[in-house]
């Protein structure tokens, strides 16, 4: 007997049925009477009567319902001794992609902060593939990447945010060559590249073979606010995500060429391995980040 065989029991007595229970609870309705059945062997009488359509509590059944709510509450109550705030201690080393050091995970982290102010937090940059590399050896404990969809059979991955990707140069820059049907055009204007590696600098690299545009001596650059000044002075033209040059964009500092060939579809995620013990510290982290991610732009 288990706490979710007795959490299905009294859904099935609050609700009236298999079927809405199994919706309720998420679960397949086999495994609502799977789970039935367990108690039922357990205690060796029935706990239902099936009149049709309807189900009625046996006697039994009537019996248990008392004893299955006080249980209940007293797992609640022993979950809640290390639920509460207070409890939540420890260390948390996260990666991350700089872009989203800097503009998504900050209220994030505030929140969590100040939700529970006893778990250090421990912050670490890098490009993604080797963030990934650190979370199979576990250096990391969660990593927050932007990338094409990882496919990576040993992590867990949620899609946070399906990203849009740009080109940008300033606002006298001549981006017109990228937006021809000419093969073989020279780049008009100097390529500022990501660190290698970068899935930005990948993607890019491989939109221009792919468009068969001609360029020497690019610049590279690790830092992202590096980049965007250098595109905004005049220094060439690059490859970022719309979120880190949004305001300049809108400010006119900055602009954008409308492509016919679309990229690779980048995405924000959030990954762990998945034989990692979720500890409260990690779980915490990812419920505040499925709350604030659903209210990016």
């Amino acid at each position: 007997m288990e706490i979710r065989h007795l959490q299905t029991f009294i859904t099935i007595v609050q609700l009236g049925g298999f079927t809405k229970t199994a919706e309720h609870l998420g679960y397949a309705q086999s495994t609502i009477t799977s789970h039935i059945q367990i108690l039922e062997n357990e205690l060796g009488e029935a706990l239902f009567d099936r009149l049709g359509k309807r189900i009625v509590l046996t006697n039994v059944g009537k019996e248990l319902v008392p004893y299955a709510k006080q249980m209940l509450n007293i797992y609640k109550e022993i979950k809640n001794i290390t639920s509460e705030p207070n409890g939540v201690s420890g260390e948390l080393i996260i990666g991350a992609v700089e872009s989203l050091s800097i503009y998504r995970l900050g209220k994030i982290l505030k929140e969590y902060k100040k939700s529970y102010p006893k778990v250090n937090i421990i912050l670490k940059n890098s490009i993604c593939s080797d963030l990934r590399s650190k979370l199979h050896s576990g250096e990391l404990d969660i990593i927050f990447t932007i990338e094409p969809q990882i496919m990576d059979t040993d992590l867990i991955v949620k899609n946070l945010k399906d990203e849009r990707m740009i080109i940008i140069g300033a606002p006298d820059a001549d981006l017109e060559f990228l937006s021809t049907d000419f093969e073989n055009e020279v780049a008009r204007e100097s390529i500022i590249f990501s660190e290698k590696g970068c899935s930005f600098r990948i993607a890019f690299e491989n939109y221009l073979k792919k468009k068969k545009i001609k360029y020497a001596n690019p610049l590279e650059f690790s830092s992202i606010e590096a980049t965007k000044k250098c595109v905004m002075n005049g220094l060439g033209i690059s490859f970022l995500p719309f979120y880190t040059v949004r305001n300049e964009i809108k400010e006119d500092s900055l602009k954008i060429v409308e492509l016919k060939e679309s990229f690779h579809k980048f995405s924000t995620q959030l990954s762990y391995h998945k034989n990692k013990s979720i500890s409260l510290p990690i779980s915490k982290l990812i419920e505040i980040t499925l709350k604030n991610s659903s209210n990016w732009k």
